[in-house]
């Protein structure tokens, strides 16, 4: 083995598409391209998350408190979003699809989370005639 078989940055940043289902399962045709969490992009965005967090324990008021902890959570689950399937991709229309489908944001992290959808070993088809 050589060190760069350890490498995971490069790959991450260039993003997996995860398919996307329906809240009742049913699969479609639309997808999201995925960052991992080894990309430049989201490692920075975790750093800013933790600032803000540090920020928000200092909110007296619980209600405005909850909705500010709501908010930098999801720029943290948006950083790891490139592109989609959907017409005019763009930060606010993120930020409303993964506010509106909170299923979906959790399925980004869980994703973006397991490295072996970045790096693990493919399945090839049999190429048997």
């Amino acid at each position: 083995m050589k060190p760069s078989d350890f490498f995971t940055r490069a790959k991450a940043n260039e993003g997996e598409r995860m398919q996307l289902s329906l809240p009742d399962g049913t699969a479609t045709d639309e997808w999201l391209l995925i960052r991992g969490v080894d990309s430049d992009e989201f490692r920075t965005a975790l750093d800013e998350f933790r600032r803000e967090l540090l920020g928000v324990a200092s909110i007296k008021d619980e209600a405005e408190k909850t909705a500010k902890t709501e908010q930098v959570r999801l720029q943290l689950n948006a950083a790891l979003v490139i592109g989609w399937s959907f017409e005019d991709f763009s930060e606010d229309a993120l930020l409303e699809f993964l506010r509106e489908s909170p299923y979906i944001a959790a399925e980004v992290d869980r994703f973006a989370s397991d490295r072996r959808r970045f790096f693990g070993k493919r399945s090839t088809g049999s190429a048997r005639a």
